[in-house]
């Protein structure tokens, strides 16, 4: 996620290769992103943080405390953490004199199509949510939302594309069964995806009008369907976002 948004804010032009530093444990990673990106880079994460005006924590939430007890920011260095799970009264704790910002983005911030979702600690300024949003549009899209929706966030968007991918599995998987090769199994599959998110964004209609759409009476798609409400695939897919959630909250508490 770190290299998504050095790439993301250098080709939008956010900041310049010089004015972004980074810091990572495995040498050969911070290598590859100096000569990648012609950015600053340091072994220490102190290094990296000295004299910043903006320090984003893309760190696993289980050493974010760990990483946090060794750094020493300006008081005006606005924090930002995209660990899951850690709310901002800890993100608070860990740095009292700062603005705090939680965000939420997600893996399609690869390529751009990212979505991020971000809550403001009591310290963060209008101007300060605007430099989060301008990053963090770089990759994507950027809402707002009450830090108590952000474990709901997690599990429906942040975990959402590992669900998506799981399903474009399966479809490529049966493709396969069916006798199609595989890379024409993966691009029928993939483009159907795209273009079923596509069609929901430039339509405006709700998902189920479009389900309804393609599905005719004694059809095709019926038949495919009912097997999907049979093994109750629908119910397993909300289950999943609501465990995923659950686990966000799990995280926030220990």
């Amino acid at each position: 996620m770190a290299e998504a948004l050095i790439a993301g804010i250098i080709k939008a032009k956010v900041a310049s290769p010089k004015a972004i530093a980074a810091s990572d444990i495995l040498p050969a990673r911070l290598s590859y992103l100096k000569k990648t990106y012609k950015i600053n880079t340091a072994a220490g994460n102190q290094k990296t943080a000295d004299n910043a005006d903006i320090v984003i924590l893309a760190v696993k939430p289980q050493v974010l405390a760990e990483v946090c007890s060794q750094l020493r920011v300006k008081n005006s260095a606005l924090i930002v953490s995209i660990a899951a799970g850690v709310g901002l009264g800890k993100l608070q704790n860990l740095f009292p004199g700062n603005p705090v910002v939680r965000v939420m983005p997600n893996n399609p911030a690869l390529v751009g199509a990212g979505i991020t979702a971000v809550s403001a600690g009591e310290r963060a300024t209008k101007a300060d949510l605007a430099k989060v949003d301008r990053i963090f549009r770089s990759v994507g899209e950027v809402v707002d939302v009450e830090e108590k929706l952000m474990d709901a966030v997690t599990g429906l968007s942040g975990s959402g594309p590992a669900f998506i991918y799981l399903m474009v599995e399966a479809m490529v998987e049966a493709g396969e069964k069916l006798g199609i090769n595989k890379t024409v199994a993966e691009k029928l599959a993939v483009t159907t995806v795209l273009g079923s998110a596509q069609t929901l964004l430039k339509t405006k209609k709700s998902p189920r009008e479009l389900r309804e759409m393609v599905t005719s009476p004694g059809g095709t798609t019926l038949s495919g369907l009912r097997v999907l409400e049979e093994r109750r695939a629908a119910e397993a897919l909300m289950d999943a976002v609501i465990m995923a959630a659950k686990r966000a909250a799990e995280l926030s508490q220990s």
